[in-house]
């Protein structure tokens, strides 16, 4: 039988940290929801970097893309936490990271916000030279990102008729955060 669990968060609270850290001698198996899409818009010659996938893909081609990355790892089998983000941020406003169709592919039994303070967010994105993130912008964006995070996690937890469960990862707290997150999968 298999189980999804869906983690998400805001880019820059650290939430594949703490899924890393959580799976720690798991038999989990993790799927980067991100990755999968890369690598099929990369195949389509839509994008040559995974942070073009917010700007240079049009919507049509993203929903289809979405789609197409839900097929793959609900095909995975056994015990999968899909990391991803409850919205991506375009230029025409926050998308939805799970729509209907792809949370009806995945059919997750939990839902896991991870959370941080704004500035720490902020931060990190700033500090952050392995991705292109200055469009995320500072504090104020970084508090209105998490506040839409949670609204659409809430949403997608009605349309899945799953829980959804919200976990602050402190600055300096990875394995604190981390135990609450594997509670969720207990």
């Amino acid at each position: 039988m298999m189980s999804v669990y869906i983690v998400t968060g805001t880019p820059g609270v650290g939430k594949t940290t703490v899924l890393n850290e959580a799976m720690k001698g798991s038999d989990f198996k993790i799927a980067i929801f991100g990755d999968v899409m890369f690598d099929i818009a990369r195949k389509m010659g839509l994008v040559k970097d995974k942070d073009e996938m917010r700007s240079k893909i049009a919507l049509a081609d993203y929903r289809s893309i979405q789609e197409k990355a839900a097929e793959i790892i609900s095909k995975i089998g056994g015990n999968i936490v899909v990391d991803t983000h409850a919205s991506v941020k375009r230029s025409d406003g926050y998308y939805p990271g799970l729509p209907e169709s792809v949370l009806r592919k995945l059919k997750p039994k939990s839902i896991v916000v991870i959370e941080a303070k704004p500035a720490d967010i902020a931060l990190r994105r700033k500090d952050d030279s392995t991705r292109q993130r200055a469009d995320l912008g500072g504090v104020e964006q970084a508090i209105e990102h998490q506040n839409i995070n949670r609204a659409f996690a809430t949403a997608y937890a009605a349309m899945a008729g799953c829980s959804v469960k919200i976990i602050v990862n402190e600055q300096g707290k990875v394995k604190e955060a981390a135990a609450k997150l594997r509670e969720v999968f207990e």
